[in-house]
């Protein structure tokens, strides 16, 4: 069984933004070969889906995982606080949420 961490943090507008997490369990690194990775964002006013990110597995014996949010998909969130989970789903359909928080959206100056 994995537990979901709590971990918040902030992205800019119009920037790329990359994650780089490694799924453990009890200190240990999970296997994720054959696990399918899913992260949204959701409004916290009425849970609608605003984003997605893009995750890869980096090194799946390893657990790490990268979430990816590119310029055209930040630039296109209103700035403002936001829930957001990732899931590990296994082969056999068994999900597990192993982390989820709040993203804060920042807008920038710069557009170019």
């Amino acid at each position: 069984m994995i537990y979901p961490a709590n971990y918040d943090f902030v992205v800019l507008q119009n920037a790329t933004s990359r994650l780089q997490l490694t799924v453990t369990q009890s200190g240990a690194p999970i296997n994720l070969s054959g696990y399918t990775i899913d992260s949204d964002l959701c409004s916290i006013a009425d849970g609608d889906q605003v984003a997605s990110f893009v995750p890869t597995i980096v090194d799946a014996a390893s657990g790490i995982v990268q979430l990816l949010l590119p310029p055209a998909t930040t630039s296109g969130i209103e700035a403002g606080r936001y829930n957001y989970d990732v899931s590990a789903t296994q082969g056999n359909g068994d999900r597990y949420y192993w982390l989820k928080g709040v993203i804060t959206v920042s807008p920038t100056c710069s557009r170019n």
